[in-house]
This record gives structure tokens, C-alpha cells and sequence, in this order.
């Protein structure tokens, strides 16, 4: 019998508008790879571009990483925007592929009805994780990741790029020295950019999605 999964499809937002198409691919591609590297973890099939700049999927043995991956593709493909389907369940179609485009099954479709409706509603996450918790903790998450992704809609590139940087340095200094600027011009665009309270709401995603991780080992 085929292990459930967590399954995490993504569509940009109107890629079919951007003038340089080009470009939201090569975005796209550093965020997969950003995305693959944070979820290394419980990666089992990596992320990558299902239909050519419009569509992204990937696997995960338990849902754990699934916040972490969707940011590093949000924030690469800024000021681009893009939604998400997570869905736990079951793929009975090439489970033990690698390869997401070879994969299907119910948790694909859930993920799929997922994306649909945050679609409709003009949201970012939808969350279809009733197996793993009851009514309203996953509504609840969906609403805390679609209200970051809202608040990173409006950063500018370089707040974006500051942000992403002081997420992976240890101090403001060494985002300064790599990226050429000041410690005073790093303190205020964090500040305009709201990161420290982003970074703290993103910890408290990442521990909840570790608690729904370890009811998959129940």
C-alpha cells in the first residue's frame, strides 16, 4: 500500500502577462532549487516546473518543510506572485517515482482542488490537510501564509533581496559587506519591510508545520 505524501503544486499568477517570460522562468528555476534545498529533509520527489513557466510541483515524505519551500519560491520569483495547493494523501500513481510529472492520485487532486479555490478567492495558500488536523487549524495556517505573501507582494526588490540575505547571514554587517551597502541602509530597509516580525511569524509556521509532521509518524 502506497505511503501518504504531501503534496505542494504552485501556479504563477498571470505568467501569460509578463512581458519578459524569460526572466519569471529563470526566477522560477532559482526558487525550485531554493525550494528543493530547504525541504531536503522530507524531499522525496524535487520540485520542478510542471508546465513551462506557469506551473511548479513537488512531493514531500510529511509536511514539515512545506512552508519553507513555498517561501523560497515566493521570494525568488518576487515581484512576481504565484499561489499554492497542499494537499496530504495518497499517490497511488507512480509512488516511488522521483519524478513529480510521472506522480498522481488523490492527494494530487486535492492539491489541485486546493490551488482552485485559493484561486477564486484571490488568495495565496490553500491547505488540505484534514487527515492531519481538525477544523480550523488548517484554515488557520492557510490565513497566516496568505497574509505573509500579501505583506511580500509589497516589498520592493530590494527589500526582498535584503530580506532573503539577512534570513541566511548571521548579522546585518555580513548582509552589508555582500551586498555592497551599509549596516544603516540594511537597519532601515528591514524595518520598512517588516522583517523581524515576519521572520517570527515564519518560525511559528515552520513549528507548526512540524506538528503536523509528526502526526504522520502516529
Amino acid at each position: 500500500m502506497a505511503e501518504p505524501r504531501c503534496v505542494v503544486l504552485g501556479d504563477v499568477v498571470a505568467s501569460r502577462d509578463a512581458t519578459d517570460r524569460a526572466a519569471v522562468g529563470a526566477a522560477l528555476d532559482t526558487g525550485i532549487d531554493r525550494a528543493n534545498d530547504a525541504a531536503a529533509d522530507s524531499l522525496h520527489a524535487p520540485f520542478t516546473v510542471l508546465k513551462g513557466v506557469d506551473e511548479v510541483g513537488g512531493v514531500l515524505t510529511r509536511p514539515d518543510d512545506a512552508y519553507d519551500a513555498m517561501r523560497a519560491i515566493v521570494e525568488a520569483l518576487h515581484p512576481h506572485e504565484i499561489r499554492f495547493g497542499v494537499a496530504w494523501g495518497t499517490v497511488d500513481v507512480a509512488p516511488n517515482a522521483t519524478d513529480v510529472a510521472a506522480m498522481d492520485g488523490p492527494a494530487f487532486h486535492r492539491a489541485d482542488e486546493a490551488l482552485t479555490r485559493v484561486a477564486d478567492a484571490d488568495r495565496y495558500v490553500g491547505l488540505a490537510l484534514a487527515d492531519l488536523a481538525t477544523a480550523p487549524t488548517p484554515t488557520l495556517l492557510a490565513g497566516q501564509c496568505d497574509l505573509l505573501f500579501l505583506l511580500k507582494a509589497e516589498w520592493t526588490p530590494r527589500q526582498c533581496e535584503v530580506v532573503t540575505a539577512y534570513r541566511g547571514a548571521d548579522t546585518m554587517t555580513a548582509v552589508a559587506d555582500d551586498l555592497g551597502v551599509t549596516v544603516n541602509t540594511v537597519s532601515r530597509t528591514l524595518q520598512r519591510a517588516h522583517a523581524h516580525l515576519v521572520l517570527a511569524v515564519e518560525a511559528e509556521l515552520a513549528d507548526a508545520f512540524s506538528s503536523l509532521g509528526e502526526r504522520t509518524k502516529v
